[in-house]
């Protein structure tokens, strides 16, 4: 994987809303480039997306975790706006297509939202101002493990709230 570090300098005319294209446009890049290494090990790889001193909306450099966690440094960097996250490879005895509870509380207490690629390549957006997460493109959207099972999971909604996500996982 290529440093990622300052890719996509998109610089933006002072634009600071949530969830922009150009926002989305990184996430997607970055989370494309990070799934090849995260389901080849089995490891989740993780991040932080913000503003450079210049204005430029950047990456980190993709941070290695454990095959269920990943805690990215926090970058001096960047004015951070948002968290992404792999989900590691698919494995049939996990959830791993839709962001966890753990997920969303974790941008909740940092304060950013959050973006997770998962192992049949679904894009989420965890909005941590609303408590929902949401598909921004389904399957195969971004590189997928190859081993993926379509359906193994069962119903993936397009949209989860965080109770929702309680109930889920309760299940």
């Amino acid at each position: 994987m290529r440093a990622i570090g300052v890719i996509a300098a998109v610089l933006l005319a002072g634009q600071t809303t949530a969830q922009s294209a150009q926002e989305v446009a990184v996430a997607k890049h970055v989370l494309n480039q990070a799934q090849i290494r995260s389901t080849a090990e089995n490891r989740e790889y993780c991040g932080y997306i913000g503003y450079t001193k210049t204005g430029a909306l950047a990456s980190t450099r993709p941070m290695r975790g454990q095959q269920d966690e990943c805690t990215p440094r926090w970058p001096k960097s960047l004015d951070v706006i948002a968290s992404w996250h792999t989900h590691a490879a698919y494995d049939e005895d996990a959830y791993s297509e839709v962001p966890t509870v753990n997920d969303i509380e974790a941008d909740e207490a940092e304060g950013v939202d959050g973006y997770v690629g998962t192992p049949g390549g679904r894009l989420w957006f965890v909005d941590t101002t609303d408590m929902i997460v949401s598909q921004l493109c389904g399957l195969r959207c971004l590189r997928s493990d190859p081993d993926f099972v379509k359906g193994a999971e069962g119903r993936i909604d397009q949209s989860y709230t965080y109770r929702e996500l309680l109930r889920r996982e309760a299940e």
